[in-house]
Parts: structure tokens; C-alpha cells; sequence
């Protein structure tokens, strides 16, 4: 069988991000300590070790020197050295896999993970030389790069695969771990400006839909907010992406991206419960139910025979005191399903709302003209709301919270005595 055949599936994605692994913390690494070291021992060691296929230790030998030495975490050359231990390791690997004798999976993407690392990491220590040195008005030119850029390429795809195989098993963090270097190394001057940059496939767009999803599911709100702007170029995703951006924004408490990625939704995908939802409950919450309202008028636009966004357009009117626009979309509500018990409920309650107010203003003697006048009007409001209670209790008895209060107060200002006697009988 083919070495190809049995090794893992080489997919290539792109993304150009910022190089920073999202979540992770540095608290447990130690600072190198500051004198001279003894490179020569180091490399020593590092040599026998390699001669003797003893990888882990020759690895372990500069990895040493780099936490504990100023001088060597100084030293591009050390970073490269390691490289050369992780390409034995990888290759060690790699020939379990292709004789099928128990190859360790994890280990091997975690080895072509740390060569990335450590690739990223020669690369930026020797900039630092090389700045120092024109810093002198001295010419500089990178002698590193080629050879790293040209190490890490055979394990690109391998990268992202590593990526996709801890997605698939659930292991969101390592997942993104991976995408994040994938995406990372890409953007990075090392590789853009090497014969690497040429294999690179353009596909920005997929890198970070996984990121972001796989951010979002390990709880890591600042990588799901990271990769987020450019996984938007997924159309078949995009509402799910820009809902899990505004949960991620709120948990992050960016109160604006979180709105503006709701809005961007709600106008987009209207359809979708979750962008309306959320607003009017974001902007209730701040009492500010003219925006509320505001986009839930737009559903009744969209959607004008759905019950549902009438009566919330309802709520919201009552909430801002426009009562004669409420009654509106109650009744609409009830001419959308005629055993609305909710909506009669509402109804009922507008109508006790103006008969109180016009009770409030009925201050003129028996005696005025306008007395009967004025009465006549008042009584009128309380058999309107009479009659929405009675058709509330009758779609829906057994939910009292909806009419007995309405029906107890109504039966009494119409001096309605059997009623309100059989009314209180029951409860």
C-alpha cells in the first residue's frame, strides 16, 4: 500500500489573523534568567543526542538553555535546532503511521504544532537581531527564514487536520489551538514571504468559520470575537455565526458589537427568533420600548398574519401609553385566532385603563347636563371590558389571572350583583 494512502487526509485552508493563541495563559512560564550560558555544552548535548536518535533529549536539551538563559532564549540558531529534534519526532511518528504500529495521533500533531511554535519563535528572535543591527547602520539580511519557512511546509495541511480531528472528537480547545496556528503562521512575514506562500489555498473563509465555532464551544469569547469578521463570508452560516458573535460579545460585556451584530441579523434573517427576541428584550430591560417596538412593527409588516407579532406589538404599546394603537393590534390579534384569551385579557384591561381615566375627570354635579353624557360613556368603557374578561374566561377558565380581577371590578361598576355573587362563589 502507498505511504499517501495510509497517512492522514492533507486538506488546505487559509486565514490571515493576528499570531495569538486566544485563552491561553503564559502564568507558568518561566522567564529566562539573565547571564551567560554555556552554548557550547548545550550543543554538546543537543549533538550526542541526535547522533543517538535520543530526540525528546536533544529537544530537551536547547528547550533548557532557551527557559533558563537570557543569552540562549536570545539565540535564533537554538530555536532552529529544536526544529530539527520536532522534524525526528514527526518523522518517527509518521512511520508508525505508515506501518500501522500503534502511532500516538495526538502526539504527532502536538509535535508539528510545537514546530510551528518554534518556527514563529526563530523567526521573530532573529527580526530582533537584525534590528539591532541596522539600528548600527549595519546591513542586515535574514539568514534563517528560508530554511525554517521551507521545515514547516510539508506539515501545513497536516496542521489543519489536526484542527478538524479534535473538532470532530469534541475537543473544541485543541481544536482551535490548531486553526489558530494554522491561520496564524499564514498571516505571519515568515511564510508570506517565502516559497510557502505559493501553497497556501484560499480558503479564509472556511478557517474561520471552524475557529469561531470551535472558539464559541470551549468557552473562549475573545477567539470567537477574533475570527469572527472574516468567518461572516460563509452565507450559509452566517446567522448561526452572527448569533454565536452576539452571545459571545454579551459574555465579553461589549454591549455595542453585541447590538450591532443582533441588528446585522435581525435585518438580514428576520426570520430568525433569536436577533428579534433578544433586542426586544435587550431594549425592554433598558426601557427603551420605542426601539422595541420599532422591530417588532417590522414583523407585523413581514409576517401581518401572525399572531404572535401583533401581540408583542401590543405590549409594547401599552408600555409607551399609546392604548388606542394597542386595542389596534390586540383586535388584529383575535381576528387572527378568535380563542385568543390573551388578547381578549389585553383588550379588557385597555378598556378598564380608559374607563379609569375617564372616571378621573368625571367631576361634574348631578345637576350638568353633561352628567348623563359623561356616565353613558363611562358605563360604555366598563361593558367593553366587560364583554373581552367574559370571552377571556371563556377560551381559557381555568387561567383566573387573565379575567377574574377585570370581571370582579366590572360586575360591580355595572352593579351587576348575581354576577359578581357567582363570580365570588367560585373562587
Amino acid at each position: 500500500m502507498k505511504k499517501s494512502a495510509i497517512l492522514p487526509v492533507l486538506l488546505t485552508l487559509v486565514l490571515c489573523c493576528p499570531f495569538k493563541v486566544y485563552g491561553q495563559s503564559n502564568s507558568n512560564t518561566k522567564k529566562p534568567a539573565s547571564g551567560t550560558y554555556k552554548r557550547s555544552a548545550v550543543l554538546k548535548v543537543y549533538r550526542t543526542s541526535m547522533k543517538e536518535k535520543n530526540y525528546a533529549k536533544a529537544r530537551q536539551a536547547v528547550e533548557d538553555a532557551i527557559r533558563m538563559h537570557a543569552d540562549a532564549a536570545a539565540d535564533p540558531q537554538l530555536y532552529r535546532y529544536d526544529m530539527d529534534a520536532l522534524n525526528e519526532l514527526i518523522g518517527a511518528e509518521n512511520r508508525k503511521i505508515y506501518l500501522n504500529t500503534r502511532p500516538d495521533t495526538v502526539g504527532y500533531f502536538n509535535y508539528m504544532y510545537d514546530l510551528y511554535t518554534m518556527g514563529m519563535k526563530c523567526d521573530s528572535v532573529e527580526q530582533v537581531r537584525l534590528q539591532e543591527k541596522r539600528a548600527l547602520g549595519k546591513k542586515a539580511e535574514p539568514k534563517l527564514r528560508a530554511g525554517v519557512g521551507q521545515l514547516m511546509l510539508p506539515y501545513m495541511n497536516n496542521l489543519l487536520n489536526a484542527g478538524k480531528y479534535h473538532y470532530q472528537k469534541k475537543n473544541y480547545t485543541s481544536a482551535f489551538r490548531f486553526f489558530d496556528m494554522y491561520a496564524t503562521s499564514k498571516a505571519s512575514e515568515l511564510l508570506s514571504t517565502t516559497k510557502v506562500a505559493a501553497a497556501w489555498a484560499d480558503n479564509n473563509t472556511e478557517v474561520a468559520v471552524l475557529a469561531v465555532l470551535s472558539a464559541y464551544a470551549s468557552g473562549n469569547n475573545a477567539g470567537t470575537m477574533a475570527y469572527l469578521p472574516a468567518s461572516l463570508g460563509d452565507e450559509s452560516l452566517r446567522a448561526k455565526l452572527l448569533e454565536v458573535g452576539s452571545k459571545a460579545a454579551a459574555e465579553l460585556h461589549d454591549e455595542e458589537a453585541m447590538l450591532g451584530l443582533l441588528e446585522q441579523g435581525f435585518d438580514a434573517y428576520p426570520n430568525v427568533e433569536y436577533f428579534l427576541m433578544t433586542l426586544v428584550k435587550h431594549y425592554n430591560d433598558a426601557e427603551r420600548y420605542g426601539e422595541a417596538l420599532q422591530r417588532v412593527l417590522r414583523m407585523t409588516q413581514l409576517y401581518p398574519n401572525t399572531r404572535d407579532y401583533w401581540y408583542m406589538a401590543g405590549k409594547e404599546q401599552m408600555l409607551l401609553g399609546q392604548y388606542e394603537a394597542a386595542l389596534a393590534s390586540f383586535e388584529r390579534c383575535v381576528e387572527i385566532k378568535a380563542d385568543d384569551a390573551e388578547s381578549y385579557s389585553a383588550i379588557g384591561n385597555i378598556y378598564l385603563h380608559d374607563a379609569h381615566e375617564a372616571y378621573a375627570h368625571f367631576n361634574v354635579p348631578l345637576s350638568d347636563p353633561n352628567y348623563t353624557t359623561q356616565k353613558r360613556t363611562i358605563d360604555g368603557l366598563y361593558k367593553k371590558a366587560c364583554a373581552a374578561f367574559e370571552k377571556a374566561r371563556s377560551f381559557d377558565e381555568d387561567n383566573r389571572d387573565l379575567w377574574l380581577s377585570g370581571l370582579r371590578e366590572t360586575y360591580f361598576k355595572l352593579n351587576k350583583g348575581r354576577e359578581l355573587r357567582a363570580l365570588e362563589k367560585r373562587k
